[in-house]
């Protein structure tokens, strides 16, 4: 599953051009979904009816679940999921990777500029009052995480709850430095990883082209990613 970047801090766009937007990330994908006999799914968030989408706000999370579900149905497949989401999608797909852990495979966070953190910060920043506890550690010791951020990716970022570093390079060597303390302290290994492509900003296209090779890197055909 795809989650778009939302690039529109006034919520200027219209559902219909987030629909498009929405279509453009599929076709970046189309040639690996062919190759490695994928389906992709990309949601167009946003707009009127998930505004707070990055939050995992207003049934969100129970939606995807319901879309994977009836797609699985469909084509007779497991019922989990490899999930790619950059910037405001890598947000959405961060908290949906702490309180669903058991239906993905695999997770590439691109870019988000805020994580869900493994501290007592109030949730959506936090694991305080955060659906499904027992999630978050086996989001870090369970579930391989490519947290995917280029090296020129190094503009501030607004403050935010909970978040350390001020751009989304900082923030995500601070997340998962986090994570990784997270799960030694259970006594478990961390799968979760950092990956900076050299070269490369907060374009979502361009970031497209590492996440896929991440990917491919574990994928066999099926469903499962696994």
């Amino acid at each position: 599953m795809l989650a778009h970047g939302y690039p529109w801090a006034d919520d200027s766009k219209s559902d219909d051009y987030l629909i498009g937007y929405a279509t453009e990330a599929v076709q970046r994908w189309t040639a690996f979904a062919a190759a490695h006999q994928a389906i992709v799914l990309a949601p167009a968030f946003g707009g009127q009816t998930f505004p707070g989408y990055r939050e995992l706000a207003g049934g969100v999370g129970e939606f995807v679940n319901h879309l994977v579900d009836e797609t699985a149905r469909e084509h007779g497949l497991p019922g989990r999921f490899a999930l790619h989401g950059h910037s405001a999608g890598g947000q959405f797909a961060g908290r949906y990777l702490v309180t669903h852990p058991g239906r993905l495979t695999d997770v590439i966070l691109s870019a988000p500029s805020a994580f869900p953190a493994p501290d007592p910060t109030p949730w959506p920043h936090g694991m305080t009052g955060a659906p499904n506890p027992p999630g978050w550690l086996a989001a870090a010791t369970e579930v391989p995480v490519t947290v995917l951020v280029g090296d020129r990716d190094t503009d501030p970022r607004p403050p935010e709850p909970g978040q350390q570093g001020t751009t989304r390079a900082e923030r995500a060597m601070a997340w998962v430095a986090a994570m990784h303390r997270y799960a030694r302290a259970a006594g478990q290994a961390p799968t979760v990883h950092l990956v900076a492509p050299s070269g490369l900003d907060h374009d979502e296209a361009a970031m497209a082209l590492p996440a896929q090779a991440i990917l491919a890197r574990q994928w066999v055909p099926g469903w499962s990613g696994r």
